[in-house]
């Protein structure tokens, strides 16, 4: 009996201290978003401005620098799923096992992943922001289409996009994977999480 409050001031020692790093990676994410949409709006404001004297194939720069800045910002999402996912497999299963909460009491990752707990606003946003520069950086490389320069352009900015929404996805699904049912258990959600980081 006296070994239990020990695991379980480990395990919220623990849930602590991932919980700090979780904070710390969502700072980090902020300044990069707040990065990207200075420099991308700062990028096409002084293009356009100067249409006389810069060609409109110079659009393209801020797009690519939006693509490449979400991948930055999917890094920081992908390491706060990460966490979060294992709190919730291995975790807390430890810390109600350990511990005398009552059962109807649900933990942070219990709660997050009940059905209607999420929201989608900031990664619509932060898409938003990225096919509002491309768009531009498009018709820029169509006024004037020189094929040798526009068409690989506009092939290499469509993949990077592809891409990048499939990242954005595939984050989406870590949050999904084993939250559609009471009983899943933490070996259950692990390979859910795991399949939909392979899809």
């Amino acid at each position: 009996m006296s070994n239990q409050p020990n695991k379980s001031d480990f395990g919220f020692s623990l849930l602590i201290e991932l919980r700090k790093e979780i904070i710390e990676s969502q700072k980090i994410r902020a300044q990069v978003i707040g990065f990207k949409i200075t420099f991308v709006s700062a990028g096409i404001g002084v293009i356009l401005a100067n249409l006389e004297k810069l060609p409109p194939i110079l659009l393209a720069v801020p797009a690519f620098a939006a693509i490449f800045f979400d991948f930055l910002i999917n890094s920081y999402s992908f390491s706060i799923k990460r966490i979060g996912s294992y709190c919730r497999s291995n975790l807390e299963p430890y810390i109600r096992k350990h511990s005398q909460l009552d059962k109807s009491f649900l933990l942070w990752e219990e709660f997050m992943h009940q059905p209607g707990s999420g929201q989608i606003f900031a990664t619509v946003g932060n898409l938003g922001l990225t096919l509002l520069a491309v768009v531009p950086a498009v018709v820029g490389l169509l006024m004037p289409f020189r094929f040798a320069v526009s068409l690989p352009l506009i092939v290499i900015l469509a993949l990077l996009l592809y891409f990048n929404i499939r990242t954005y996805l595939r984050i989406g699904k870590m949050r999904e994977a084993g939250i559609n049912g009471k009983d899943a258990s933490p070996e259950k959600i692990s390979s859910d999480t795991a399949q939909a980081l392979l899809e």
